[in-house]
């Protein structure tokens, strides 16, 4: 897809499956909304669209609410015009054996999804250049096995694309707390004729009310009479649900959380690998996760400044869990010294 900007400039958003994978025939616009909603209400445009979308009007002005109050500076409401719907009734009713898909990139809140959906998820769905750049060659190979192994260790179909939506979206738009919902919405959708529901694993629990591009508010109203996108695991923080995967055999053997380095599956330095690592020890289960294979270095992690309201969340969640786990006061001290640092209450 080639899309035209009012200053004339053109950029293109693509998608590789593989040849197996049908394209979607009908309201191929669905594909392309969430993504190009995103960047227009950034840049101020409004948003034409020559292929076909759902009727959906209602959501995409809820859309445009929920961004424009969270972002108010940064985000316009826009204009949405698109060729009439096409029906898609025969095509639905014609596909009763599609399946229940999930975003999975190998990290907790992906393993807690699936763990927690594992009899009703069909599919695991991963798009290479989201998380992994596509010039990064051997992380993709990497990642292709885990993606391989994982979905067979689940008895899971494996969907993968090969895109440039996060090349697209990057010089408008804030990857993490504005647009990498929207991107995994119109990821689900391309698989439509596959899936019928993809499920975004949260990256927030719902006691932070954390403003972010994955939310409860936003997740759902991608959705089409084709597609139900729905936000996943929500009233778990990152720390209840690391404790919940910590044995589960598969996530031991596959979990990766950190994208600092591409040439290893997991640094073991960087403030989410050390996190992790802390979490899984509170638990008594780190010796069991080989993809951390170097010991936690507590001295480390109670070294890094917490900079963004994420890390902060994400800190204070894991000091809250930890604290309450005894035998652990050499882990609980550490984050409570990274928290009071940043003027924060425990």
């Amino acid at each position: 897809m080639r899309a035209t900007f009012s200053d004339g400039t053109h950029r293109d958003l693509t998608f590789v499956t593989r040849d197996n994978i049908p394209f979607v025939k009908t309201n191929k616009g669905d594909i392309w909304l969430p993504t190009m909603l995103v960047v227009a209400m950034r840049r101020g445009e409004d948003l034409e669209l020559t292929d076909p979308i759902s009727e959906r009007a209602v959501a995409i002005n809820r859309v445009q609410d929920i961004l424009t109050t969270w972002y108010s500076r940064r985000m316009k409401r826009v204009e949405v015009q698109a060729p009439p719907a096409q029906s898609n009734r025969r095509r639905l009713l014609a596909s009763p054996e599609r399946l229940t898909g999930t975003c999975f990139t190998g990290g907790v809140d992906s393993f807690y999804s699936l763990t927690k959906n594992q009899d009703r998820v069909g599919a695991i769905v991963y798009g290479f250049g989201l998380d992994v750049p596509l010039r990064e060659t051997a992380a993709i190979e990497r990642t292709t096995s885990l993606l391989e192994q994982v979905a067979a260790e689940s008895g899971k179909q494996l969907l993968t694309a090969r895109t440039t939506i996060r090349k697209f979206l990057a010089p408008d738009t804030r990857w993490g707390s504005e647009a990498h919902g929207a991107a995994l919405a119109s990821l689900g959708t391309l698989f439509s004729p596959v899936i019928d529901r993809i499920l975004v694993p949260a990256t927030h629990s719902y006691a932070t009310g954390q403003k972010w591009g994955s939310h409860p508010l936003l997740d759902d109203l991608w959705s089409t009479r084709r597609l139900i996108v729905e936000h996943d695991g929500a009233e778990a923080g990152r720390a209840l649900k690391t404790s919940l995967i910590a044995d589960n055999p598969v996530a031991q053997r596959h979990l990766r959380v950190c994208y600092m380095e591409f040439a290893t599956m997991n640094c073991c330095r960087c403030l989410k690998c050390l996190r992790t690592m802390a979490n899984l020890a509170a638990v008594d289960r780190l010796d069991s996760f080989p993809t951390f294979h170097e010991p936690l270095d507590l001295q480390r992690l109670g070294s890094y400044e917490l900079r963004r309201g994420n890390a902060v969340n994400q800190i204070r969640d894991l000091h809250n869990f930890v604290r309450r786990t005894p035998g652990k006061e050499d882990i609980t001290e550490t984050l409570a010294g990274m928290l009071q640092r940043v003027g924060v209450a425990k």
